[in-house]
């Protein structure tokens, strides 16, 4: 089911860029959900393809967005395996700067 599900991946991504902001916390829940029934070598081949579209989302005015937006990119961070590894680590040091701006977010669980 989920494999199916990632089929409609590229028309995720796009909401993710052009969407309001409930449709893009929506499409955030249904793409953890969907990486969570994954196999993790799967799993971890589209979190290192996927991880840098969700950096946007961290200056996002609504909290619970930039909340959805942080776990997802920690769990995609978790799920990688194997060789991806090398390929996260760059992406993610893209994604530390933001990061580290948000440590002082006015809502504790975008700072933690």
């Amino acid at each position: 089911q989920a494999r199916k599900m990632m089929v409609d991946l590229p028309l995720m991504m796009e909401v993710l860029h052009s969407g309001d902001t409930d449709i893009k916390m929506k499409a955030l829940v249904v793409f953890r959900n969907i990486m969570g029934h994954l196999e993790r070598k799967e799993a971890s081949a589209i979190a290192v393809q996927l991880v840098e579209e969700f950096l946007p989302l961290f200056d996002n005015e609504c909290s619970q967005l930039r909340e959805l937006s942080v776990g997802l990119f920690r769990d995609m961070v978790e799920s990688v395996e194997g060789s991806d590894r090398k390929k996260m680590q760059k992406k993610v040091q893209r994604g530390l700067l933001p990061l580290f701006f948000h440590m002082s977010d006015q809502t504790s669980s975008v700072a933690e």
